[in-house]
């Protein structure tokens, strides 16, 4: 197998399969090559599984903002946008360039969009207004709540790409950290009392999730 190694000051090993079928180890400085190697061998079968899976990922045809898919025009100009219709991205990008170009659009639009939605619902939960989110590419989670003070909240952007009800919710959640820092009875008794059906909703995300993976989202 032929492998990339990135040390790194973490503290546990972690394998990405890249699109193009490459394998990429991320592991804390001072591990041995053996084992990496070891752990490679534990792990073979999950990675052939994983790069099978994206030799089918469809091509990045339609792009989803607020739960609605657009179709996808290229442009020799190289321009990146979105006209109310459709998403503009250039003819030479492959996947991960044109993930990359969605990410930033996402991020910039998503800015106002999530301040406002924070805002309103720290006001509906009656808690003090938090600083400006930010936007994040975070791909292991939605959204997340903590720094200095506690209340800084951070969004990835594909949340932009998810419907409103699953932005809410996400909203709600981290909003509820403020309060309650673990995922116990009373955090979850909080985000009930404000979204009584935070489950649908949890669960809807996470086929969000299947869906953007299938378009190369998660790479």
């Amino acid at each position: 197998m032929n492998e990339t190694v990135v040390y790194s000051d973490r503290k546990t090993i972690s394998i990405q399969v890249k699109r193009d079928g490459s394998v990429v180890v991320h592991a804390p400085r001072g591990t041995s090559r053996a084992r990496i190697k070891e752990l490679l061998s534990e792990r073979a079968e999950w990675i052939k599984k994983h790069s099978s899976s994206l030799s089918e990922r469809k091509p990045l045809d339609r792009v989803y903002y607020l739960g609605r898919p657009f179709p996808v025009v290229r442009t020799a100009d190289g321009r990146v946008g979105y006209d109310g219709e459709r998403f503009v991205l250039p003819e030479n990008a492959d996947g991960p360039a044109s993930v990359n170009a969605l990410s930033l659009f996402f991020k910039s639009v998503g800015k106002k969009y999530l301040s406002a939605k924070t805002a309103y619902w720290a006001a509906v939960m009656k808690l003090p207004q938090p600083p400006q989110p930010k936007l994040t590419g975070a791909k292991t989670r939605w959204g997340s709540c903590g720094g200095k003070g506690g209340n800084r909240i951070n969004y990835a952007y594909m949340l932009m790409m998810t419907d409103e009800e699953c932005v809410d919710y996400v909203v709600v959640h981290e909003l509820s950290h403020i309060r309650f820092r673990n995922h116990n009875e009373n955090f979850y008794a909080q985000v009930a009392a404000v979204l009584p059906d935070y489950k649908s909703r949890e669960a809807k995300l996470r086929e969000y999730e299947k869906l953007f993976t299938s378009y190369g989202f998660y790479d």
